[in-house]
């Protein structure tokens, strides 16, 4: 049975969950679990198509999509005044630091364990430790000097925390300008401009900048998302309509990877594909919710599963002297195994680790002066 959708301020309907966006959250992630293993096939995906090579944007709607979802579930109770900036960066630092802290503690431990039976990793420049204290209090997108290591897809979360503190007084000017449509064309001016620059400068576009700049980055795709949001206040779409848009622009996505690099209007079809999901009724597919729960851990622990994964592959390999088919289907196999880690991250790591943040005194104060409302996990994936 389908859940009724609250209404927010202007008639706009609150967001719903266990539906079209918690689902389109699960498949980016997988796309970027995809990318990152493209280059481990026997044959790199991205020698078999360019499309396997643009992770990037699934990155890029992540760092949207966290935008939006924070503006549609956090932004009225900011312009009333019932969170301020520190209370709110403390939240959602709390949601994300003890997990990937627990993730960081397992690259170390696994490190430390090959080390010792005298084995090399296959990427040594990931494993630096000059890098790791960076890593520990993700900082590394804040101009961090030296190569991105360890668990390299945290540099979102980097780059999140700095979105997290800014997000009350983002919310509160955006919320303030009168057109929101001025608002959302002056963003993407901004955010082309600052693309621009780079190109000029360093000769990659802002989604392909190194990942020390990841503040670079992903500021102004978060700050877009903002800004989409915004615009869901002023626009009440149709729930059959908005279905109709999210089909359409998914599809619009995966045609323009098949026909070529397309990169900008990928982008616009993905901040499309948010607004239409977001003003989506709610469905109550619980499978879509428990699958777009997966996203984070899937995020969190992907790139360790695929360090051991195929390090223990690459053993396995050279001792049995192993067939191509043999070598696709250990490749293969490796996508359900990060999903099955991610399942159990979730349920035996995650969740513990947030009922003991929710059990401190100063949460469960804040749980009962806000009414008992659900977090949200507004990380995402990169």
């Amino acid at each position: 049975m389908s859940r009724a959708a609250p209404s927010s301020r202007n008639g706009a309907t609150a967001l719903s969950r266990d539906g079209t966006l918690d689902l389109l959250r699960f498949m980016a992630a997988m796309f970027i679990v995809l990318y990152h293993v493209a280059e481990r096939a026997p044959l790199p995906l991205f020698a078999v198509h360019p499309a396997f090579s643009r992770g990037y944007l699934a990155t890029d709607f992540f760092l949207m999509l966290s935008g939006y979802v924070l503006a549609r579930t956090y932004g009225p109770r900011v312009l009333a005044g019932g969170v301020g900036t520190l209370d709110f960066l403390k939240r959602r630092v709390l949601r994300i630091w003890p997990a990937h802290l627990a993730v960081l503690v397992a690259f170390i431990a696994f490190y430390l364990a090959t080390r010792v039976i005298g084995l090399e990793p296959q990427n040594p420049q990931w494993f630096q430790w000059s890098q790791l204290l960076p890593q520990v209090f993700l900082v590394q997108a804040w101009f961090i000097p030296g190569p991105s290591g360890w668990n390299i897809p945290t540099w979102t979360l980097s780059a999140l925390i700095v979105c997290y503190a800014l997000f009350p007084l983002a919310w509160r000017w955006v919320s303030s300008v009168r057109s929101p449509w001025m608002a959302l064309a002056v963003g993407l001016v901004a955010y082309l401009a600052i693309d621009f620059a780079a190109r000029a400068l360093i000769g990659l576009p802002g989604y392909q900048l190194p990942l020390r700049f990841g503040l670079i980055r992903g500021v102004p795709l978060f700050m877009i998302g903002l800004l989409i949001a915004r615009i869901g206040e002023t626009v009440v779409m149709n729930g059959r309509w908005a279905d109709a848009l999210s089909i359409g622009a998914a599809v619009g996505v995966v045609a323009l990877q098949a026909l070529g690099r397309f990169d900008h209007l990928s982008l616009a079809l993905l901040g499309l594909l948010i607004f239409t999901a977001g003003a989506s009724p709610a469905k109550g597919w619980r499978w879509a919710g428990a699958a777009g729960r997966l996203s984070f851990p899937l995020f969190l622990t992907n790139q360790l599963v695929a360090v051991v994964w195929f390090g223990v592959a690459r053993l396995v390999a050279n001792k049995l002297n192993l067939d191509t088919p043999a070598l696709w289907l250990i490749w293969a196999m490796a996508l359900p195994a990060c999903l099955l880690v991610a399942w159990l991250f979730e349920r035996l790591v995650d969740a513990p680790l947030q009922g003991w943040v929710k059990s401190l005194p100063d949460s469960r104060a804040r749980a009962r002066q806000s009414g008992g409302i659900r977090e949200v996990d507004a990380v995402q994936a990169g």
